[in-house]
């Protein structure tokens, strides 16, 4: 919690200061080195002062400036070495350095996660270009260093391991830092596409299975009606206001439906409470329809009670337009662990996606969403079957 809390500019602020405090409390147990801060003129420690101050001041500009924010740091921390000369540090100008560079490390780190390919290498350039750009100008000034000629045949190896291997270190980690980010983005962005897809799959599945069924209840109707109009009009007239019926009750379910992609649903999807009305429209069609129901009847989830419904509604559908029959049978049982659908008919046994509908995928999909079985096929016997399997929590 207090990692994420704290923002990159704090950890780089507070590193900066530890190096300060390190390289300038003027001890050192190495034998040798100088116990107590040297006399050197009054300017050499404001300017001490005032590169301290400047990056503490660049460790603010962290997160929108990383790069300007690294080189003001490895130049301050390079100035402040030699402004207060190798008497005035608590170890060597390259110990002292690398503790500096050590928060130059954490932007470097930064800019590897946030910033494109190419500030890769003009943060890692300052970096590594601070230890030898150091010895040089040291060099010129002629500050000895305390370690003498050992520490100035070893300065190759000094400014490597502690200016090299910390920066690669630090680049290496934002690296894997910015892969982790791309990965999960990756994710998301597959994760948003697929849950995109299943929506239009499921707007696809529930305009199909409720206009479509209603449609074909209608088609029926009105052909029935037709057909007796004159000579039955009592029964064309019976007809009319079935289809009045129907349409308006599929008109209901659109807005329902619609609205569901907006806002809350105006009312409950439908479930097996409603299946009676699915047979009395079937039966109306002309299909004598019977409905047996075994089991415990229980509440179940509303995907469950969603998707058995759209399961008999496109099966009665598929017996009103496709199969002929003059009676189907409908059977639902409730088991401890399962929901089991069978719809069957005495029809020709024809297949109903032979029509080109999408009827049977679409039941297909929605029962395998459920991790449940489906089957439909002509029967051994005559007729066509349908029968699902939904799993229940229990």
């Amino acid at each position: 919690m207090f990692r994420r809390a704290l923002p990159p500019g704090a950890w780089t602020a507070l590193i900066w200061s530890i190096a300060a405090f390190a390289a300038m409390r003027g001890y050192s147990g190495v034998p040798g080195m100088p116990t107590g801060l040297s006399p050197r003129p009054a300017w050499c420690w404001a300017l001490a002062a005032v590169v301290v101050m400047a990056g503490l001041g660049a460790s603010t500009q962290v997160r929108r400036r990383p790069l300007a924010a690294l080189y003001l740091m490895v130049v301050s921390a390079v100035v402040l070495v030699l402004a207060v000369g190798t008497d005035g540090l608590a170890g060597s100008p390259d110990q002292a350095l690398s503790l500096f560079l050590v928060a130059a490390d954490v932007v470097l780190a930064r800019v590897v996660v946030n910033r494109p390919p190419w500030a890769w290498g003009a943060a890692l350039l300052p970096v590594l270009a601070a230890m030898p750009v150091s010895a040089v100008l040291r060099a010129v000034f002629q500050q000895p260093d305390p370690t003498g000629d050992a520490g100035l045949q070893l300065h190759g190896t000094v400014w490597v391991a502690f200016g090299l291997l910390p920066a690669v270190v630090a680049g290496m980690l934002g690296f894997s830092i910015r892969q982790a980010r791309e990965y999960a983005r990756r994710l998301s962005a597959q994760a948003a596409e697929q849950a995109v897809v299943a929506e239009r799959l499921r707007i696809s599945r529930e305009l199909h299975d409720h206009v479509a069924h209603s449609v074909g209840v209608i088609a029926l109707q009105a052909g029935a009606a037709a057909r007796v109009m004159d000579t039955q009009p009592d029964r064309a007239r019976e007809a009319m206001r079935a289809i009045e019926t129907t349409s308006r009750d599929t008109l209901s379910g659109l807005r329902r439906l619609l609205g569901g992609l907006r806002t809350q649903e105006l009312r409950p999807a439908p479930g097996l409470a409603d299946v009676d009305q699915l047979v009395g429209a079937a039966t109306a069609a002309g299909v004598a329809v019977g409905l047996t129901v075994q089991g415990e009847r229980r509440a179940l989830a509303a995907d469950v009670e969603l998707s058995a419904y759209r399961i008999i509604q496109e099966s009665l559908t598929n017996v009103l337009r496709h199969a002929g029959a003059a009676t189907c049978q409908v059977s639902v049982e409730y088991r401890p662990a399962e929901l089991t659908i069978e719809v069957v008919d005495d029809g020709h046994g024809g297949d109903p996606a032979a029509g080109g509908g999408f009827g049977l995928v679409g039941l297909r999909e929605r029962v395998a969403l459920a991790n449940g079985t489906f089957i439909a096929g002509a029967r051994p016997g005559g007729g066509f079957g349908v029968a699902a399997r939904l799993p229940v929590a229990t």
